[in-house]
């Protein structure tokens, strides 16, 4: 079987979410999910009660090598679950809110500070 380079990061916690010096934040429309970009690179999503504001941490987003910069909803359209995410070192990702997945990361020579959705 020939070697593969694939590598599947695994993030556990317990009762509590790893600390991260938060550098950015996306709630979505719903106000059901809230992302936290870091200085470390990682992306935490959690979920939100819109009813008593209790968050719990639901997913651990492994994939910038720089600080994260600023996160958006990937695009307008109302049932899209995707969010698009920069980093310091020019890294963009696009990640699936269901499960997690970064499903596409393009390496920039330029630093995007602001993301905005636009139709």
């Amino acid at each position: 079987m020939p070697g593969t380079s694939l590598v599947v990061p695994v993030v556990l916690w317990g009762k509590h979410a790893p600390t991260h010096c938060i550098s950015c934040i996306y709630l979505s429309k719903d106000q059901k999910t809230l992302a936290t970009g870091c200085y470390d690179g990682q992306i935490c999503l959690w979920q939100v009660d819109p009813d008593t504001l209790e968050i719990i941490p639901r997913c651990l987003l492994v994939g910038h090598s720089a600080p994260v910069l600023c996160i958006s909803k990937a695009s307008i359209i109302q049932d899209n679950n995707f969010i698009v995410s920069s980093s310091e070192a020019g890294e963009m990702c696009t990640w699936d809110l269901i499960d997690g997945k970064c499903r596409e990361l393009v390496k920039l020579s330029q630093v995007h500070t602001n993301i905005q959705v636009y139709y």
